[in-house]
């Protein structure tokens, strides 16, 4: 009678535990179906043309809208540093992809489109970023940092270099990633030159490239639309992995918070500065293992009170960092930097020392080539010297305009 007992018990637990391995396998299918579901409807979401034509412009506009709250202290800021700046180079330099695509394709270069798909579409664009740069130039009226007229937004410069640059992507990007980077480079140094003329604020810049990358994609689009040529043409040859860590060149804005406050003049005053503008021009490689190396040449600048000048701080530094892929075209990052720094104030070396750097910053891959950046980086240094009596140390928050290969 017992061994009958324990028969039933053994049977009954067996039972048990297999219905309970069907419950988790069941489970397990259910979750998998359910990502399966997840991950085909965003590559529906992403295969859509709104999305196609809008996931580089939509960054922009925000980034132009997050400026507007800094266009004056980078304006303070260029006029301290760099008042006597002008150059004419930016009218040219807008223009050389343009002429690089169309010696290429009178050589025989094989590209993305034909002679007459590519004229529709690059006619179509410019079309198109005519229309939206002025219509909007002549409602807002916005006044251009030189107050010389109030044409200012968005930067019609800025938006034809990367209006030029998307084309040579088009046509060449499949050829090599640097064909993306040094056009993207060449209509970035566009924007920053205008900024520097002292012709637009910084949301001026912003927005234009939007309107330039924005203005292309729809004429691309259209004119694959007139001759039906088939969906997704670009790049059909190529396989992008955005899961792959990409390295990077960028140039980056943020604020900075100081640590400490409150500074000493020997003139028996007390000057504060508790924030100012900082930016950087950055680059890394990384290798597979998401471990790469990079380097960074940073500058700040803040106001002192009670008129006690300006405050500057420059450095150049070089570490190790850590990538890694969080979802597809997302990857989180780590870096920590050393070098060495300058103590400047209105423009006079105070002091050399150490600086030191450590940061963590979200990466997002809007194309395979061009990407936005969130940071946040605590920097050290053993910067002091009149009237800075304590060394200087700042938290950075911000954004950063990325060119990734």
């Amino acid at each position: 009678m017992a061994m009958k007992r324990n028969v039933f018990l053994m049977a009954a637990i067996c039972l048990g535990m297999g219905l309970q391995g069907n419950r988790m396998a069941a489970q397990q299918m259910a979750d998998t179906l359910f990502l399966y579901h997840e991950q085909t409807r965003m590559e529906k979401f992403r295969s859509r043309p709104f999305y196609q034509i809008t996931k580089s412009a939509i960054p922009l506009f925000a980034a132009s809208a997050l400026a507007l709250t800094v266009d004056h202290r980078i304006k303070e800021t260029r006029d301290f540093y760099l008042s006597d700046f002008g150059t004419t180079f930016d009218s040219y330099l807008q223009f050389v992809p343009a002429v690089t695509m169309l010696g290429m394709k009178l050589g025989g270069v094989k590209g993305r489109s034909t002679w007459a798909e590519m004229i529709t579409a690059d006619a179509i664009s410019i079309a198109t970023v005519a229309a939206l740069v002025n219509g909007i130039k002549y409602t807002v009226k916005r006044g251009r940092p030189d107050n010389s007229r109030r044409t200012s937004f968005p930067s019609g410069h800025t938006a034809n270099a990367f209006l030029i640059a998307t084309m040579m992507y088009k046509e060449y990007g499949k050829l090599s990633p640097w064909v993306g980077i040094g056009s993207y480079a060449s209509a970035s140094t566009v924007a920053v030159m205008r900024m520097l003329n002292n012709r637009h604020w910084m949301s001026d810049v912003l927005f234009g490239a939007g309107i330039g990358i924005l203005s292309t994609e729809l004429g691309y689009y259209l004119s694959d639309l007139i001759f039906k040529k088939k969906k997704n043409a670009y790049f059909s040859n190529r396989s992008i992995d955005y899961t792959e860590v990409p390295s990077f060149l960028e140039y980056s804005i943020g604020y900075s918070c100081l640590f400490p406050q409150l500074y000493y003049s020997s003139a028996g005053r007390n000057l504060h500065a508790y924030g100012g503008l900082s930016a950087s021009l950055s680059g890394a490689h990384y290798f597979p293992s998401g471990w790469g190396v990079g380097g960074t040449a940073t500058f700040l600048s803040a106001k002192l009170s009670n008129q006690g000048g300006t405050l500057g701080s420059t450095a150049f530094l070089a570490g190790p960092e850590y990538s890694v892929c969080i979802c597809p075209r997302f990857f989180w990052n780590a870096s920590l930097h050393l070098g060495g720094g300058s103590l400047l104030l209105d423009q006079d070396v105070k002091k050399n020392g150490f600086v030191g750097r450590v940061g963590a910053s979200l990466l997002g891959q809007l194309s395979p080539t061009m990407g936005l950046r969130l940071f946040a980086n605590y920097t050290y240094t053993t910067l002091s010297g009149e009237p800075v009596y304590k060394d200087l140390t700042y938290l950075s928050v911000g954004i950063a305009a990325c060119a990734l290969f």
